[in-house]
């Protein structure tokens, strides 16, 4: 009987052992987290793109290390460095772009700056809008205001037809 008592307690102990390293695991750092040197290298580029100038080369070693979640999708991005779009601070910076090219690409910044400031500096209508020989630049207001450049992909619906 002794040796079933102690059963329970060691699954017990084992449990309490594997819940203590996943929950050590879920609140670990990233391997290799996006510091200021990378984002320097970076930053101009991403700069361009959200201001609706120039897309980034997707090839250059400092994009390949962006971070990324696990379907190799870019996540969104704090800056570990002071960063601006248009002059105006940015809090976050989110990337789309769809690999096959069909959805197009999106850039966009959280700023922290009003609305009105945001027009101002980005130049957009009054519409909160200005297209780009790279594409549509937008501004979305919520809780902060969101500047984005939306990049058309290839997908197009002109030949589609319903049964």
């Amino acid at each position: 009987m002794t040796n079933t008592q102690g059963k329970p307690h060691q699954r017990g102990a084992t449990i309490q052992i594997l819940t203590t390293l996943l929950v050590g695991a879920l609140f670990a750092p990233a391997a290799q987290a996006f510091d200021a040197a990378q984002w320097q290298a970076i930053a101009p580029a991403i700069q361009a793109a959200v201001e609706c100038r120039a897309k980034p080369d997707t090839a250059a070693t400092a994009w390949k290390a962006l971070p990324r979640d696990e379907s190799g999708a870019i996540e969104a991005i704090k800056p570990p460095v002071p960063f601006t779009v248009f002059g105006l601070p940015v809090q976050e910076v989110s990337i789309f772009i769809d690999a096959d090219g069909e959805l197009g690409e999106s850039y966009t910044a959280t700023l922290g700056a009003s609305a009105a400031a945001v027009r101002k500096a980005a130049n957009l209508g009054t519409a909160g809008g200005r297209t780009t020989t790279m594409g549509e630049l937008m501004l979305g207001e919520g809780v902060a205001p969101q500047l984005t450049c939306t990049v058309a992909g290839t997908y197009d619906e002109s030949d589609y037809q319903e049964n």
